[in-house]
């Protein structure tokens, strides 16, 4: 098993959207697969390298508003296929993405007492 291998935490669903991805030295166009709530698939068009600071802004056909994620962190690179890890949202941007990944899996909020 390679060393690099880890057990994800989060369940993924098959979302697809189109958006922006910004670091400090560029601005780059792709597409978002394989959403969680911890996690995101990127398909780009501009090459990024593990450990890079990214800001995302994806637009996806059920929301009128783009989900805006404020600091993300890439953790591997395949080409310019690439998987980040979210490190910083925003409250509202966060429950529309928990609400999301709910829908898309299939998984009822809790009941509140």
């Amino acid at each position: 098993m390679p060393k690099h291998f880890r057990l994800r935490t989060y369940q993924r669903a098959l979302i697809c959207g189109a958006g922006y991805y910004l670091s400090e030295d560029f601005l780059g166009k792709g597409t978002v697969w394989d959403m969680s709530s911890g996690g995101w698939r990127f398909q780009g068009d501009h090459q990024v390298t593990i450990d890079m600071l990214l800001t995302l802004r994806i637009e996806l056909p059920e929301e009128k508003i783009p989900l805006e994620i404020e600091q993300a962190v890439v953790r591997w690179v395949s080409g310019k296929a690439f998987g980040v890890r979210i490190k910083k949202i925003n409250r509202s941007a966060a429950t529309t993405l928990e609400r999301l990944m709910g829908h898309h899996l299939c998984i009822l909020p809790p009941v509140e007492p």
